[in-house]
């Protein structure tokens, strides 16, 4: 069979063995499957934070990817273990909101994992990781049902988003999570900001956190002097804040759920 990819995203990091040793579970049960480490970086029990990483991921993987995420800090617990059949792809993890990408297609189908043939044994109550999720991950990557996985869950947990607001003119967002340079990621789109303003070029819109006003929307992170602030429509097509050279999250106190405003220049 034609090797299939497994991606693999976790707040684990990589001072331990968790990493390593769910790449071994993966491969003792699907030899062909590629492994790919999205990130294993996430801050510690950070849902959304995950789910914001497997959104701006997953896209750029074929159809039949098994997407593995696993930040669960409600392991052990009531919350059920779940894998989701959703945009040509398959993903597995806690039922935390983690998978709300995948959910948020309509066509989505979500299952809980019940058949305890596919399950490591025995499984801890700690490490669902590796005795949970990896072991399925691989047995989608080998061909295994979907169907088969379990039951279906009709209402599965789902992720409070912040969502745009606009009033009076001024388009309201939040700011996501702080990457590893220290850009502020936004929940505001380059959509969302083009139907609030249209017509708008860059130039004419302007940025303001905790009273700090950024004049225009950057094209790219060196546009402006070492040191400035900017707003600039990142890879992910989110708005961000950054420092060129610099971390504009320390110098500036920017970090989650911080509100920003966009806005028409006076």
């Amino acid at each position: 069979m034609a090797p299939v990819i497994v991606t693999f995203l976790s707040d684990f990091g990589l001072e331990d063995w968790f990493v390593g040793v769910v790449h071994g579970v993966i491969l003792t049960r699907c030899a062909e499957a590629r492994v790919v480490d999205l990130t294993h970086a996430i801050a510690p029990g950070d849902v959304a934070h995950g789910a914001f990483v497997l959104e701006a991921a997953a896209p750029d993987f074929p159809p039949g990817t098994v997407h593995l995420a696993v930040v669960d800090p409600g392991v052990g617990t009531r919350r059920l273990p779940l894998a989701v059949r959703a945009r040509g792809q398959w993903f597995v993890g806690p039922d935390n909101g983690l998978l709300e990408w995948a959910l948020l297609d309509p066509g989505a189908e979500a299952r809980a994992l019940a058949d305890a043939r596919h399950f490591r044994a025995p499984v801890s109550r700690t490490f669902h990781g590796r005795d949970v999720f990896a072991p399925v991950a691989a047995a989608l990557a080998g061909g295994a049902r979907f169907e088969e996985l379990g039951p279906v869950v009709r209402a599965p947990v789902r992720l409070e988003r912040p969502r745009p607001s606009l009033r009076e003119g001024r388009l309201v967002g939040t700011v996501l999570f702080v990457d590893r340079f220290g850009n502020a990621i936004t929940n505001l789109t380059g959509e969302d900001i083009a139907a609030a303003f249209p017509g708008a070029g860059d130039d004419a819109l302007e940025v303001e956190i905790f009273g700090r006003t950024v004049r225009g929307v950057s094209r790219a992170y060196g546009d402006s002097p070492v040191g400035t602030l900017v707003a600039i429509l990142g890879s992910s097509g989110r708005l961000e804040l950054a420092e060129v050279n610099g971390h504009a999250a320390s110098r500036w106190g920017i970090g989650p759920r911080d509100h920003v405003v966009v806005r028409r220049s006076a």
